[in-house]
């Protein structure tokens, strides 16, 4: 059985997911397992917006939650797309 901080992570997340697909995302998912700085991602057609999400407790603190976006802000605007069939 997962624990409770694992259990309301994923909450965090599938709830994430659900908001951005309400609000226009053609894709919206988990990355579940990742272990990466992304537990979700989204795709919007029509504004060509990609948005990474990290989902963190509603506890941490404003200087812990900015520590991070400055550590990944290497993920903004700088990316382009290939989309493959294998």
């Amino acid at each position: 059985m997962p624990n409770k901080n694992y259990i309301k992570g994923r909450n965090k997340e599938y709830k994430q997911v659900k908001l951005l697909r309400e609000n226009g995302y053609d894709i919206a998912q988990r990355s579940a397992g990742s272990h990466s700085p992304i537990d979700v991602f989204a795709f919007k057609r029509n504004t060509r917006n990609i948005k990474l999400i990290q989902c963190k407790p509603d506890s941490m603190s404003q200087k812990k939650r900015d520590e991070i976006l400055l550590e990944n802000s290497w993920l903004n605007n700088v990316f382009r797309c290939e989309f493959e069939v294998i």
